[in-house]
């Protein structure tokens, strides 16, 4: 899509980048960051003429369900600086969706501008972090730490000795187990040990969940034949549901990315920061 100088390089609503948040990106380091954060460092960046151009980005972070957009729609230039227009949609009220988080984004090319460049909705109102920071986008560009620290930690040695992508897989391979196992010998690793930590908190939290709720089930056999049917029905979703999300871990680990699970995923993340 291209308007007023506007070329969209990607748009969807499954990035890997889960807080709401806006970047101008004017140089090919910062863009590598910022793409491996939002689609994992086995995926290489579009290429983007810096020369003549720079990147802005918008990410609405985690939605409940889908339906939700976000679409940068306009840049205007003022005396001194320029207004990235960001729009967010909200479903249709009444429309049936699946209730799966999504996170939409929208990633565009614009004009190279070396001045300040400013967040606003369409009314004007400037964009605010959700954690303190500046809503203009000052020269030099940076990207997040965050963004950095993800893109930094697939590339620097594990302790374990193995490739990080590798031990981060390893970490899910016998559940929380193996995460556990992974965890004691991880020392310096971000990566490694965020995955560590999902898989002790998301697969275990799943297998104690299911396996719960299939005792329950057995306690109930003699007070309620219904209630045995229930809770013994409930314990198989669950059981698909780790093994789906197992797999799903695993691949993403493998191929380097930073995949978040639905609540244990931003846990994970707070103790992987903690050594």
């Amino acid at each position: 899509m291209t308007s007023a100088g506007i070329t969209t390089v990607a748009r969807g609503e499954s990035s890997e980048i889960v807080d709401a948040a806006r970047h101008v990106v004017r140089d090919s380091a910062a863009w590598q960051a910022l793409w491996s954060a939002h689609a994992g460092s086995a995926s290489p960046p579009p290429p983007v003429d810096f020369a003549s151009e720079m990147v802005a980005a918008a990410f609405a972070g985690e939605r409940p369900s889908p339906g939700h957009e976000i679409e940068i729609v306009d840049a205007r230039h003022g005396a001194a600086s320029v207004a990235v227009v960001v729009r967010e949609i909200q479903p249709p009220r009444g429309m049936i969706a699946a209730q799966m988080i999504v996170t939409p984004f929208h990633i565009v090319t614009l004009p190279r501008y070396d001045g300040d460049v400013r967040f606003t909705d369409a009314s004007g109102s400037p964009f605010r972090q959700p954690h303190p920071a500046d809503d203009t986008v000052r020269q030099p560009p940076s990207v997040d730490p965050v963004f950095v620290r993800a893109a930094a930690d697939v590339a620097s040695p594990s302790s374990t000795g193995l490739e990080p992508n590798f031990a981060a897989a390893l970490t899910y391979l016998a559940g929380p187990f193996s995460g556990i196992l992974i965890l004691l010998v991880e020392r310096s690793n971000g990566f490694v040990r965020f995955h560590a930590w999902q898989s002790i908190l998301g697969l275990g939290g799943l297998g104690l969940l299911s396996a719960g709720t299939l005792i329950v089930s057995f306690l109930t056999l003699l007070l309620s034949p219904l209630a045995f049917t229930v809770m013994y029905r409930l314990s198989e979703v669950l059981a698909i549901v780790w093994v789906v999300a197992w797999v799903v871990c695993l691949i993403k680990a493998f191929s380097g990315s930073r995949w978040h699970m639905p609540v244990a995923g931003r846990y994970a993340e707070r103790l992987a920061m903690r050594h």
